[in-house]
């Protein structure tokens, strides 16, 4: 008998939730076969089609398939801040799960409303978890973690294209997602600059990810001069995400992520798991990502001179961050998320 399971989104774009749904189907697949999953978005942000072609390319399609409605044969549903859907749910007789990712504080505001008979909150981290409790102090009992992850432990989910950088003479500086104020893009400019100065002609930026009208990053970069030494890209195809990482690896490069709030660093755990160096800022969730490796991996928010220096000190030691990236990595696999998932079924 299979477990149908339905996750809900308000959008389809190319953001962390999509990826993330990616990977739990492939987690499914292989440590649960018996479940069947369906993914509902209220809206085509822009993202449903490569969304719909990710499922093909990773072989989920016998288990996984993306539905334009709702009904109620489902054994599970979990709402990813998708507060409008609450009143098509029964939370005193179904199994919901309302889940929390949005590193923006003004679309969190719905958790302090929640239906009667809703058991569970879950987070996509312990750190996550706690700011929700501050924020909501009564729904301490019901918050819980489903980790998020990245699943480079399981077999088969290599990279799926071999995505081939030209042969630049800089070494390349990759900030990967939304390009809006929360990400902190501009940071990331200032920096280089100084960068820029220090070690003339040595490296290069790549921007890839969707565009927001609360940055405009091609006038920000055209304004500092920087247009020959930077490469914008539109959000590539879910399956090509960490081959793009690897790309970048393999050109000596690093991950930079000056990110000023996060529920888990997604991105930054997929640089991590592509062994691909990465730079972040020093705020909770990539502290917890990085651990004990924290003055390796990390920077002052704020100080555009700690975060060129940091970079600077990877990409000069980079040869001795593999071992310490294999071994951060093991935090994030598929395996610790179905013990997660597991966990949470039995709070329901």
């Amino acid at each position: 008998m299979k477990t149908k399971i339905c996750f809900a989104y308000p959008w389809a774009t190319f953001g962390g939730c999509e990826r993330i749904f990616i990977n739990r189907a492939m987690a499914f697949k292989v440590y649960s076969p018996g479940v069947q999953i369906d993914f509902f978005f209220i809206s085509d942000g822009g993202g449903l089609g490569n969304f719909i072609a990710a499922l093909e390319r990773y072989g989920l399609q016998d288990i996984a398939s993306v539905v334009t409605s709702l009904n109620s044969a489902y054994d599970i549903v979990s709402l990813v801040d998708c507060p409008q859907l609450f009143p098509e749910f029964d939370f005193s007789s179904q199994r919901i799960i309302v889940e929390c990712h949005t590193g923006y504080a003004e679309s969190r505001r719905y958790l302090s409303d929640l239906p009667r008979g809703c058991q569970v909150v879950a987070t996509p981290s312990l750190r996550f978890s706690e700011l929700i409790r501050n924020e909501n102090p009564l729904l301490s009992a019901s918050i819980t973690e489903l980790t998020n992850f990245v699943p480079w432990d399981i077999q088969g989910n290599s990279f799926c294209e071999n995505i081939i950088l030209p042969k630049w003479r800089r070494r390349p500086i990759l900030f990967f997602g939304r390009m809006d104020k929360l990400k902190n893009p501009v940071f990331l400019l200032e920096a280089f600059q100084v960068l820029e100065k220090k070690r003339p002609n040595e490296f290069m930026l790549i921007f890839c990810g969707p565009k927001s009208t609360e940055v405009d990053i091609d006038g920000e970069i055209l304004k500092r001069g920087l247009g020959g030494v930077t490469v914008t890209l539109p959000p590539v195809p879910f399956h090509s995400a960490l081959s793009l990482m690897d790309s970048v690896r393999r050109a000596g490069g690093v991950f930079v992520s000056p990110s000023q709030e996060e529920s888990f660093g997604l991105s930054a755990a997929e640089s991590i798991s592509s062994l691909l160096p990465p730079v972040l800022s020093d705020i909770g969730a990539h502290l917890d990502l990085v651990g004990d490796a924290s003055d390796l991996f990390t920077f002052r928010l704020g100080d555009v001179n700690s975060l060129a220096n940091r970079i600077e000190h990877l990409v000069d030691k980079r040869s001795d961050m593999e071992n310490v990236l294999r071994r951060l990595r093991g935090k994030f696999s598929a395996e610790s998320f179905m013990r997660d998932w597991e966990t949470l079924l039995n709070k329901l």
